[in-house]
């Protein structure tokens, strides 16, 4: 094949493709490769271009037993980046060992990304799963070997086995959940729901809750309905969430205020503002709140019967509506948490 021809057939490719001689020496290089490696890679070794010493040595090996060999590599200094290489001996003169390699290139990082998503995932799950389920032997354990406990330690011990076994439930129905609104496509939001009216009945579902907490829920709003498309079952879930936390995490005998008005820069959108009178968030974590199983205090979470995956169902429910959660947090003052939704034609002005 002329030179000619094969840079024209290495350009017309879409995936990035070395040519690499017996001195390791780089001598043709398609724009997918250029673009992947950031620099002029001709004329360079292909130690000096790729980074990489075990690229180097399966050219080597194809070079002198002229059999190909698949590999994976990573580069870059900062955010690492992972390839597939396929080595290939170009076909020589017969009789002849190969001269050139021809190596070509699949960006496999994703694929690392998801494999590592994923691998993480378990651990949570698994590392969730276990505590509560060390607790309950535990107490098995004691009520099993001491028949003649007293009655209100074996009362406070079976409370404290009910409220691990809940928070397993609740574990698992959020991972039901969160597994189902991933795998959604595409969600109908022909049907209409009055924000009005529905945090009304979340915050008078919560009533139990509040007064055991003794915090007083506040909702202001418009007179007239506040219109927006969507479920009303998952807009729900979103308010039940982020209104039962405000509760639970915000000081006793103190307020939660519940509140609406026009966003600031977008006309059709509107605010829904839970606010608390909390301790606050620190602001290094206000960028992770909605990461899976991410907690600011672990141990009070767990004693609240949080499972670290409230936060992040309500980000793709918003997600899935057109909308996105915000968060403000001052330390020793607390946190509001904005839900931003877009307006349904009706209520475009309020």
């Amino acid at each position: 094949m002329s030179s000619d021809v094969l840079d024209k057939a290495i350009s017309s490719l879409g995936i990035a493709i070395l040519i690499v001689n017996e001195e390791m020496e780089i001598e043709r290089a398609n724009r997918a490769a250029r673009r992947l490696f950031s620099r002029r890679v001709r004329g360079h070794t292909l130690h000096k271009a790729t980074d990489s010493s075990k690229l180097e040595k399966a050219a080597g090996r194809a070079l002198l037993e002229g059999k190909g060999q698949r590999l994976e590599i990573r580069i870059g200094q900062g955010r690492k980046q992972f390839l597939r290489a396929n080595v290939v001996p170009l076909s020589s003169d017969s009789g002849k060992k190969s001269r050139r390699v021809l190596i070509s290139f699949e960006d496999v990082t994703q694929m690392h990304r998801v494999t590592k998503m994923r691998s993480d995932f378990v651990a949570n799950v698994s590392h969730e799963l276990r505590s509560p389920l060390t607790s309950l032997y535990g107490f098995i354990e004691t009520l099993r070997n001491n028949p003649e406990i007293a009655e209100e330690d074996r009362d406070r011990f079976l409370d404290l086995m009910e409220n691990e076994a809940q928070r397993m439930v609740r574990l698992i129905d959020e991972l039901l959940t969160l597994s189902i609104l991933q795998a959604e496509t595409e969600l109908d939001l022909n049907g209409t729901v009055d924000m009005s009216a529905l945090v009304g009945q979340v915050i008078e579902s919560l009533a139990p809750l509040a007064h055991r907490e003794q915090t007083n829920v506040v909702l202001q709003h418009p007179e007239h309905p506040v219109l927006v498309r969507g479920k009303h079952d998952k807009l729900t879930q979103v308010f039940h969430n982020l209104i039962e936390n405000a509760i639970l995490y915000g000081r006793r005998e103190s307020d939660v205020w519940v509140s609406m008005k026009p966003d600031p820069v977008a006309a059709d959108m509107i605010n829904i503002l839970v606010r608390d009178s909390g301790e606050g968030i620190a602001p290094k974590h206000l960028s992770r709140l909605t990461e899976r199983f991410y907690r600011v205090d672990k141990g009070r979470s767990r004693s609240k019967g949080g499972t670290g995956l409230g936060l992040s169902i309500v980000k793709h429910i918003l997600i899935q509506h057109g909308g996105e959660l915000r968060v403000e947090s001052t330390l020793g003052v607390g946190s509001t948490f904005a839900v931003v939704l877009p307006l349904a034609g009706a209520s475009k002005e309020i």
